[in-house]
């Protein structure tokens, strides 16, 4: 049989209030579409493991976001900054640019987060929605938020690039430091991995795809009562998978996932965190299962 889907995404662009957004494509050709969100310093073209390891009669149109400040697309400037708020006005943006008849969403972790905030404030934006390690809100005293706005300030006001970045000699260079995050990352996955997430620095030698301000503290999350209001109001079938070597597993993430509407919740073995890169076929065949039910 022949494949549906094309061996390489295509490069496409979506513009939000004028940042350019860049998205990979494999179009299958069906009324589907599943747009896959990377997390947090990760670029789209993670999930190119997954997408390779779907069925050959697989016919969705998939689609992989660089959110803004990753991967291809652009960076907020001077004065600008990072937060989730952002992050849902792009997915508003994005999925009506790119959505057929159908929409389901897949988030990894940041990914995830993002998904339940748009979710919650647009309860029908989707027809289904997977959360790879999504760890639901992050807990934090009240009296911990005057801290980390300290902490922010002092970070950003003024804000030192160079602080944050650390260049690599070389792609095998990059590989190694990614095999060193994540040991269960093979050395072909790391290779392609770290051609997908360097360029070259203004100094020489490669940097990762990523605005050095994300690397700063976040100076206001979102409180979890807040949070658990966004997840409530979501309406779509949900499904989680998570890596059963996950660090984040425990009962604090069970307990969130106990409250949500789950119609598929799973631990893949041999996985942790990265789960799309660490058992990306089993990953693949979640997703199938996931979007035969719904």
């Amino acid at each position: 049989m022949t494949r549906r889907l094309p061996d390489q995404p295509a490069a496409g662009q979506v513009e939000v209030g004028g940042l350019p957004l860049r998205t990979w494509t494999w179009d299958g050709g069906g009324a589907t579409t599943v747009l896959l969100l990377h997390g947090f310093l990760d670029v789209g073209r993670t999930w190119s493991f997954v997408v390779e390891a779907l069925p050959d009669d697989f016919d969705g149109h998939v689609v992989a976001l660089d959110w803004r400040g990753h991967g291809e697309s652009g960076w907020v400037g001077p004065g600008g900054y990072y937060h989730f708020a952002d992050y849902a006005r792009d997915l508003e943006v994005v999925t009506r640019a790119v959505r057929r008849d159908r929409l389901a969403l897949v988030g990894h972790s940041m990914g995830a987060q993002a998904v339940g905030m748009w979710l919650g404030a647009r309860p029908r934006g989707a027809d289904a929605a997977l959360l790879v390690e999504g760890l639901g809100p992050v807990p934090l005293p009240e009296a911990a938020y005057p801290g980390r706005m300290a902490t922010w300030l002092d970070q950003t006001a003024p804000f030192d690039a160079e602080r944050w970045v650390r260049p690599m000699r070389d792609l095998e260079h990059a590989a190694s430091r990614l095999q060193r995050l994540n040991a269960r990352l093979t050395p072909e996955r790391a290779a392609r991995l770290a051609g997908w997430a360097t360029t070259e620095g203004p100094g020489g030698g490669l940097v990762w795809c990523y605005d050095p301000l994300h690397r700063t503290t976040s100076p206001v999350p979102v409180p979890s009562a807040v949070a658990a209001h966004f997840w409530a109001g979501v309406r779509c079938p949900l499904g989680w998978i998570g890596g059963a070597e996950s660090r984040w597993t425990g009962p604090a993430l069970d307990a969130w996932l106990d409250g949500l509407p789950l119609g598929l919740r799973r631990h893949l073995p041999g996985a942790g965190h990265m789960v799309q890169n660490d058992q990306p076929q089993a990953l693949a065949a979640a997703l199938v299962e996931f979007l035969a039910a719904v």
